[in-house]
């Protein structure tokens, strides 16, 4: 081997690179997680680990298992708690109980990075996402903050696809669309319904609570989106509907709503099914964890009178549910 002055170095790797090696080998990077990074890279390798992590969530199916193992293994990685100094650092800050990141986390029980890089995924990186990895990405993100593990960084993902599937002037479908790079309605649905499916509860309980969103709450974010606060200011559409509040709010919750009502109106096959499938993960948020939100209980209430009505029409001889009948989007008009 050819060492010019008796040493040599690894030449550094792109995250690319690193990426593909995470596919030919992902059990042995995600036993990474949870060991002591090297003390003089310990940024990198952080941010490294998270991205790995994401870029393996990315090619698991959304309906997967393995999954839930990537949530678990954040969520075992969190529990390991504060990562002791060894003496050397104890000697230089003694008032430090451990190891603590230039973005003043603590090694593990904060994990830090992690709401910085899931953030950079979604907004710099999903829409070149294929409509399946931007649905698993959602899938686990929305897992992630439905568990408590960074919820207020993690809810901002949320904020901005919703900001770029229903609140953004977009073509629906790509018939006549030019620009075929830039993801459609339809593209951006399923990501949409992933988070109603595994996070609406943390949601609407940041709506009832009109959280801000504005800033990170200590998550390490630090990027143009966070510095402008684009991420959680509402979009056009919603700016049109007098929905101006930044962050979460009954009001943007109402309009998404809304939103979900036009899109299974609109005639188009895929994107009726899963517009209706969104409103359907979205009207009983409430309810189901005791807040009220206008609309809910009235809907509630019509849905029963129209499937005792269909039970009645069958002669009471099958059980009938609400993906048995046509349903109207406006039973939630008080």
């Amino acid at each position: 081997m050819d060492c010019p002055g008796g040493t040599c170095a690894l030449p550094s790797s792109t995250r690319e690179e690193k990426r593909k090696d995470y596919e030919t080998d992902p059990g042995q990077r995600a036993g990474d997680m949870g060991k002591p990074p090297q003390r003089h890279r310990r940024e990198s390798q952080l941010h490294d680990i998270w991205d790995e992590l994401i870029h393996a969530v990315k090619i698991t199916p959304a309906t997967s298992a393995e999954l839930d193992r990537l949530v678990t293994l954040v969520s075992e990685t969190r529990e390991l708690g504060i990562f002791t100094q060894n003496q050397a650092d104890r000697e230089a800050s003694p008032e430090r109980e451990g190891v603590t990141l230039p973005n003043e986390q603590r090694l593990w029980v904060d994990l830090p990075y992690l709401a910085q890089e899931v953030t950079d995924s979604w907004t710099k990186e999903s829409m070149g996402f294929t409509p399946t990895e931007r649905e698993s990405v959602a899938a686990w993100t929305a897992k992630l903050c439905a568990t408590g593990i960074c919820p207020k960084d993690l809810s901002r993902c949320a904020l901005w696809l919703f900001k770029q599937a229903l609140e953004t002037d977009r073509p629906v479908t790509e018939d006549g669309q030019d620009d075929k790079a830039r993801p459609t309605v339809h593209d951006l649905l399923p990501a949409c319904l992933a988070w109603l499916k595994h996070s609406n509860s943390k949601l609407i309980k940041l709506s009832q609570e009109n959280y801000m969103a504005t800033q990170s709450s200590g998550g390490g974010i630090n990027n143009e989106e966070d510095n402008d606060n684009s991420m959680t200011v509402p979009g056009d559409l919603a700016v049109q509907a007098s929905v101006t509040q930044p962050g979460f709010s009954v009001e943007r919750w109402l309009f998404w709503r809304q939103r979900f009502k036009d899109l299974y109106r609109s005639g188009v096959p895929p994107v009726v099914k899963l517009a209706r499938s969104c409103f359907e993960a979205a009207i009983f948020s409430g309810m189901d964890i005791g807040l009220q939100i206008p609309g809910e209980r009235v809907y509630l209430s019509r849905l029963f009178e129209a499937l005792d009505k269909e039970v009645e029409t069958r002669e009471f001889k099958e059980c009938v549910g609400a993906e048995d009948i046509d349903i109207d989007m406006d039973w939630d008009k008080e």
